[in-house]
């Protein structure tokens, strides 16, 4: 091949129109029918009007847009459509660039239809070669957003800036990952505009450029003005809500991620990993939310599902180098008949199997514990007091160099806690019970100090771990696939409410601990029951009437149902119109507690009020999947919201669990489980053990 096309790759807004018009003064060839300025593009775009137009048919044709960040499917690459396609896109070439022996060939949709584009110029004989731009993800996003200001360029807009942030991951994750074999460099637009000399180095050693010239270089002076780049401001912290500016930060990081994937060595490799790690999440997130994502009007400033996207995406574990094929996980649960044994450790075992380990189970106190421990490569024991068997497995695990784990659900580690009376089951026990409670709170403490790293649910209950032992670890509880399926089940039965239509709002108790939490919200339900004859309130498992005197007048109308099974459970909570999820808030017990009574609601279909603690308010998007309860007037204000707004308690009910299924589902914690566990052992074979002092 003796002609060559350098291709630039980026997203919208990114400079990319910049950029091709500087390769053009360096000597490449601009298309013949360039689309012409506007007040959005004042200096040219520098791409072929009737390529972009075609670019963005084929588009359609792949069931998307050109602002849309879902997938495209593999399918229709291959196509036999394509062979079409690709003859059409031939003739557009040859009209565009006539035989030009080197063509800057530029439109943002390129990035999603790489692999086309490519076969089109190898068909007309024309060596690649790309250059990807890269913008600030944030100044990308506020000048997709700004388009609003204009009306002609309105219907481009992007409104909603975490929409935007997740156009920018979408381009610049399939540009990075198409254009992997072929020569390449990355420019970085602030760079380019700053001293475009030094910048465009890495172009000249992609493809032979001619000498630049004193006209040329007067030439890009003239046009790469610092004016150019607009949208610079606001700072960082001004720009929107908190879950933009999570997904945020992890788009910087996604920027020298690439920069370091279009080089070589050990680095390169790491950071391709990496962006195919988050390219294959934002895929499963993408189609699992593509039901609630229908595309916003351009002048709606809110896209609540990107921002769920992207809070998912900055919050999953780093991506390390795979590890041997022989891994080997061995748990050891200390309560091994426990609602946290099945989540912690159950769903753990699938999870890593899934993901290619050899993981298994056994209580702590079985008498196979020491020949499990020998054939391990990591040991994690679950909520068990630091005593003889632990000791022994912890010097088992030194003699072995292979690391201990300590994975614990609650905040029971903390003897100041416990002494506070702040769990409200300890509360009702007599002092030697209480005693008892409060001792083993130091040996859970002990069994914690003396491991190599901790595993916990919720980023609260991390933080109390932090300060025991230096490496927590955040792995949130997930559902299983047969839960998945009970659920399902449960969906398919009528509710009450449809045979008699009393609307019923319930609360799944669960264990003994829960009373003071359901007190809380006491005289709201009160005050709801004595306004609305017709509702019913429901309560399912451990409670007792007498801790709540404000219900007493409404016993009647109060149905107690035993405490079942968490597979039964989807059954009893598909049972209620709405779910109540009150905590005692202040309280550091509570604030540390896993969101799965709210995940079970959601599986069902069944909408929640959650108070607002942070697991709580971070597992429910509000309005969206549920309501959040700030005061004691939300309670019965939100509730009745939901009880006559029927059409919106169905849809709330839907989204939940489509959330619930993305974030919380086999797949995320197959993932997930699966990235925690390979940096435990990353992280131990780089330093090796450091446990905190106790």
């Amino acid at each position: 091949m003796h002609r060559r096309a350098i291709i630039v790759l980026g997203m919208h807004r990114s400079g990319t129109s910049a950029l091709t018009r500087t390769i053009g003064h360096l000597g490449a060839t601009l298309p013949l029918d360039p689309m012409p300025e506007t007040a959005d593009n004042p200096r040219g775009y520098w791409e072929s009007r009737s390529m972009a137009r075609f670019n963005n048919r084929l588009l359609e044709s792949a069931g998307t847009r050109w602002n849309d960040d879902a997938p495209l499917p593999d399918a229709w690459f291959v196509d036999p459509a394509r062979v079409v396609d690709c003859n059409e896109g031939g003739a557009l070439l040859a009209a565009a660039f006539g035989a030009a022996p080197l063509l800057a060939f530029k439109d943002p949709r390129v990035c999603r239809l790489l692999p086309f584009w490519r076969n089109v110029l190898a068909r007309a004989g024309i060596a690649p070669c790309a250059v990807i731009a890269l913008r600030d993800p944030g100044e990308v996003a506020r000048s997709l957003q700004a388009r609003l200001d204009d009306a002609a360029f309105r219907p481009a807009a992007v409104a909603a800036q975490e929409r935007g942030l997740l156009l920018w991951l979408r381009y610049v994750l399939d540009a990075e990952a198409q254009s992997r074999d072929m020569p390449r460099t990355v420019i970085d637009y602030a760079a380019l505009v700053a001293d475009w000399r030094t910048t465009v180095r890495g172009i000249a050693g992609l493809v032979p450029l001619p000498t630049i010239t004193v006209e040329a270089a007067t030439a890009i002076d003239g046009f790469l003005s610092p004016g150019l780049r607009r949208q610079r401001g606001p700072a960082p912290d001004e720009m929107g809500a908190t879950d933009g500016m999570a997904g945020l930060e992890l788009l910087r990081s996604v920027g020298e991620a690439v920069a370091q994937a279009v080089g070589s060595g050990i680095e390169q490799a790491a950071a391709q990993r990496r962006l195919d790690a988050l390219a294959r999440s934002f895929d499963r997130l993408s189609t699992a939310y593509a039901p609630l994502r229908q595309g916003p009007a351009a002048t709606t400033l809110r896209d609540p599902w990107a921002g769920v996207i992207l809070t998912e995406l900055a919050g999953l574990p780093p991506t390390v180098a795979p590890q041997p094929p022989r891994r080997r996980v061995l748990f050891l649960s200390g309560v091994p008949r426990s609602a946290g044994h099945v989540y912690r450790v159950e769903h753990a075992v699938a999870a890593l199997a899934a993901e290619g380990w050899q993981a298994s189970w056994l209580p702590i106190d079985d008498a196979r514990v020491p020949a499990a421990v020998e054939g391990a490569d990591l040991v994690t024991v679950f909520r068990a007091p630091w005593g003889e068997s632990l000791a022994a497995v912890r010097e088992r695990c030194t003699t072995r160099g292979i690391p201990l784990v300590h994975d614990i659900d609650d905040l029971v580690f903390d003897p100041a806690v416990i002494a506070a009376g702040q769990i409200a089951f300890i509360d009702r026990l007599p002092e030697e019970r209480r005693q008892s409670w409060l001792t083993a709170s130091v040996l859970h403490r002990r069994a914690i100090a003396e491991s190599d790293a901790c595993v916990v649910t919720t980023a609260a209950l991390a933080t109390a771990a932090a300060v025991v032992i230096p490496r927590v670890y955040v792995l949130r509880n997930g559902l299983s696939a047969a839960m998945l399926a009970a659920a399902f089940a449960a969906r398919g039965n009528s509710k009450p409410s449809a045979g008699d239509g009393r609307l019923r709002v319930g609360f799944a108790s669960g264990t003994p601990t829960h009373h003071r939490d359901f007190a809380t919200i006491a005289p709201a339900l009160a005050d709801l029951l004595a306004q609305r004859p017709d509702v019913d309130l429901v309560i399912v498992g451990h409670f007792d009437m007498a801790a709540v005197p404000e219900l007493a007048p409404h016993a009647s109308r109060i149905e107690l149902r035993p405490a079942v099974s968490l597979m039964e459970l989807h059954a009893e909570v598909a049972r209620f119109d709405i779910n109540l999820a009150p905590l005692e808030t202040d309280n550091p017990f509570c604030e540390a507690k896993s969101p799965i009574r709210c995940t079970t609601a959601a599986l069902v279909g069944v909408p929640s009020v959650v108070v607002a603690t942070a697991p709580l308010v971070a597992s429910v998007v509000d309005g969206e999947t549920g309501l959040v309860a700030r005061s004691t007037e939300d309670w019965t204000t939100m509730i009745t919201r939901l009880l006559d707004e029927p059409a919106r308690r169905t849809a709330m009910g839907e989204a939940a669990r489509v959330d619930a299924i993305a974030r919380f589902g086999p797949a995320t914690i197959r993932q997930c489980a699966g990235l925690v566990y390979a940096q435990i052992l990353a992280d131990h074979d780089s330093t090796g053990r450091s446990p905190s002092c106790f």
